[in-house]
């Protein structure tokens, strides 16, 4: 119970920090929706879809590794974090001097060939945030969750008050700024990478002047299956955009995935929550050896009750929460049960996917996510020209569900975990019926916020002996 309590703790530091990160973020999409066309806000996510995509290819899956490797007997947590931190110094420079070349045509293969900038700037975006991920991971390991929590809010922070400076405090007080929309999003980001970098100055100098060959391809052969998984995974994750922009008609695609992205945007509550979880769970779950199949079915259960939870209070919301996003996107706002309910399976599937990682198999994830993307693919390519962005929606639920099940089926197989599936399977049917009544509902805050309760009470009422424990 006292481990339990421990990832509980840290999971509630780790989850302020992204629930005010998170919340910062989500107050730029109402200044954003309404700034920016339906088209310029299309372009801003395939900018911020492309960023995710490169930084899952330039951290090649050394965030985990450090925590697995750092963590094994015989190995001095020094010589795995200086290791770690001079490959992807290494290799950022490289991907900038590639970006620096050829940004132009890079601008051109995206269909931004007006604002070659905005590739660039992109490139420095990722290349700040891809030599920041193993600092990070070092402050996680360590425990140090107040440092953490204090540099992620900071950068977010800068972000949001630029952004609202620019957008609307500077032209208010009469000053004319260059018209470059977008280009004025990842500016404001820009500099608040750069400030994050400076906070990070001690982590940085901590790093020796010690590389070890074998420890780097000890990491190595643990991070790139983690690569290889990431690349469909994030691929799985954001595709859909690209797949609206070259599957629907050009006169309006853009506009799409602006609609798209803006719906997609009020699912944040779910997926901040499992951030917070997996930030809080790796370094957790690699360190504690004990009753760990135990603790895995604990968390997994305790997991997706919140997460069902989650997914019904803000259906039940959502007549509120819809103000977050300009009135143009609200004929859209159906996508978001689907969209709500993926995130709960992917959410999941961040828990159960603990296995592989634990029993050193990390190769399994890499056929999951291959599989997902084959099916995102194939979802996408038939139902998109068929019913537009929600099938969008559909496949990225049909996706992320069987990746779940494929997930569990193999760990039962080589990892059994005593999970609980009466009550998995009660908090899932629960929520996918209370979440219906909710958004068919939600001007009814008597069906919509009743069906909330509901999901409330099922849960503690299942949960009632895990309270009265962690009460004592």
């Amino acid at each position: 119970m006292a481990t339990m309590k421990r990832l509980l703790s840290d999971t509630a530091l780790y989850g302020l920090s992204s629930i005010i990160a998170r919340l910062l973020n989500f107050a730029l999409t109402p200044l954003l929706t309404i700034v920016l066309s339906k088209s310029e806000y299309g372009v801003n996510s395939l900018l911020y879809v492309s960023i995710a995509f490169l930084m899952v290819i330039l951290t090649y899956g050394f965030e985990t590794a450090y925590f697995r490797i750092s963590e094994k007997n015989g190995n001095e947590e020094r010589r795995v974090y200086s290791t770690a931190m001079w490959s992807l110094l290494i290799t950022t420079i490289i991907f900038l001097t590639i970006f620096s070349i050829f940004y132009i045509p890079i601008s051109e293969l995206i269909h931004m060939p007006n604002r070659p900038y905005l590739v660039l700037w992109m490139s420095w975006i990722v290349a700040m945030d891809a030599i920041s991920a193993v600092p990070f991971a070092r402050l996680r390991s360590q425990r140090r969750a107040k440092r953490f929590v204090f540099i992620k809010i900071s950068q977010i922070a800068v972000n949001f008050i630029l952004c609202y400076a620019i957008f609307l405090i500077l032209p208010n007080m009469g000053y004319k700024l260059p018209d470059w929309q977008v280009g004025w999003v990842l500016f404001a980001n820009l500099i608040a990478s750069g400030f994050m970098i400076l906070l990070l100055l001690p982590e940085f100098f901590a790093v020796k002047r010690i590389f070890d060959f074998g420890i780097w391809k000890t990491m190595m052969a643990f991070g790139i299956p983690l690569l290889l998984a990431g690349l469909p995974g994030i691929a799985n994750e954001m595709a859909d955009r690209f797949f609206i922009e070259y599957l629907m008609p050009v006169s309006s695609a853009k506009q799409e995935v602006g609609t798209y992205s803006a719906v997609y945007k009020l699912s944040i509550f779910i997926i901040l929550f499992n951030q917070a979880f997996r930030y809080a769970a790796e370094p957790f779950f690699f360190k504690e050896s004990k009753n760990r199949k135990e603790q895995l079915a604990e968390v997994l259960r305790l997991f997706t009750g919140i997460l069902c939870i989650g997914m019904v209070s803000v259906l039940a919301s959502l007549d509120g929460i819809k103000f977050f996003i300009d009135s143009k996107y609200w004929e859209a706002l159906p996508l978001l049960y689907i969209l709500l309910l993926a995130n709960v399976f992917l959410s999941m599937n961040t828990q159960i996917s603990m296995w592989y990682k634990l029993t050193d198999k990390t190769q399994i994830g890499f056929y999951i996510t291959i599989i997902g993307f084959a099916i995102t693919v194939i979802g996408n390519i038939t139902l998109i020209p068929i019913i537009g962005i929600e099938g969008a929606a559909w496949t990225t639920l049909i996706s992320y569900m069987l990746m779940t099940i494929m997930s569990l089926t193999l760990g039962q197989l080589s990892y059994k975990v005593p999970y609980d599936f009466g009550k998995i399977l009660l908090y899932l049917t629960s929520a996918i019926i209370l979440g219906w009544i909710a958004s068919e509902n939600m001007s009814n805050y008597i069906y919509s916020y009743g069906a909330m309760l509901i999901m409330i009470s099922i849960v503690l009422f299942s949960e009632r002996k895990f309270l009265m424990r962690s009460l004592n």
